[in-house]
Formats: C-alpha cells, sequence, structure tokens
C-alpha cells in the first residue's frame, strides 16, 4: 500500500476520538462518521518528497509560505523529529466519507486546533496503523 497527501505525527492523534481527530486535522464535522484508517509511512520522506505545509489551524489550501523563512532550515528539522516507529512516525487519516469536488474547500477542511502537518508529494510505502470506527466518541488506537 502507498499513500501521499497530509502527513501529521501519531502523537497528535492517538488516543483521540474520531470527533477530536476532526478538529484536529481540519475535518467537516462528520466527515468520519463512517469511520476511516490511520495509514504510517515505512519509509520517511527524503527531502525532495515532501513540502512543509506549516499547522493544521490554517487549512491547507490557505497556506502560504511566510517569506521569510527557510525552507530547508524547516524541512531539515521536521525530518530530524520523525520516526518510523512510535509517536513520532508519519500518519495520515483517510476517511471513508471522500473529498467531495462538488463542495467548496473552506466548507470540508475547516480551522483546525493546529498541529503540525507536512505533504508528501510522492507516493511512499505505508502499513495500516489503525481503524477508525464507532463515530463520534470513538477512539483511535494506533498498532506499533
Amino acid at each position: 500500500m502507498q499513500a501521499k497527501g497530509c502527513f501529521t505525527q501519531d502523537k497528535f492523534i492517538a488516543g483521540k476520538s474520531l470527533r477530536d481527530i476532526e478538529k484536529i486535522l481540519g475535518f467537516k464535522e462528520g466527515r468520519l462518521a463512517r469511520g476511516g484508517y490511520v495509514y504510517a509511512l515505512t519509509r520517511l520522506p527524503e527531502k525532495n518528497e515532501f513540502q512543509v505545509a506549516g499547522y493544521t489551524n490554517v487549512s491547507l489550501h490557505n497556506f502560504k509560505m511566510p517569506k521569510d523563512l527557510n525552507v530547508d532550515v524547516l524541512r531539515r528539522n521536521a525530518m530530524e523529529l520523525w520516526e518510523l516507529k512510535g509517536w513520532n512516525r508519519l500518519v495520515k487519516v483517510v476517511p471513508i466519507i471522500p473529498h467531495d469536488k462538488t463542495k467548496p474547500d473552506d466548507e470540508q477542511y475547516p480551522h483546525a486546533r493546529g498541529v503540525p502537518q507536512w505533504v508528501v508529494t510522492k507516493e511512499l510505502p505505508c502499513m495500516v496503523a489503525g481503524a477508525l470506527g464507532t463515530y463520534p466518541d470513538g477512539v483511535y488506537t494506533p498498532k506499533y
């Protein structure tokens, strides 16, 4: 299995309810109503395989990199935080309810609580780290 797109670290969603995960990551309320999966990368991205995407309190479609920041330093700092196992591994939440191309992004991806996110730009190998079910109070319990 492979994945790309928005990733965060496991520590920000582990032990959280599905409703809380929606609020943390910036999914519209109810997006996880049918559940979903958490994918964990089994190979870390190289410097040219991801983009810095700030925090989830600014939806990705609204994110603009501040001009006075050194992106190479931000990438290097991020890469030093990542691991393949445990709290610091990179994970992606994939809801069963897909993105709706007929609705505006602002409606589907409201401002969130503000955890770091990165955009993996190349399909990378991953595994299922957990299943999300029992909305809204079901809890994500990661598999390590």
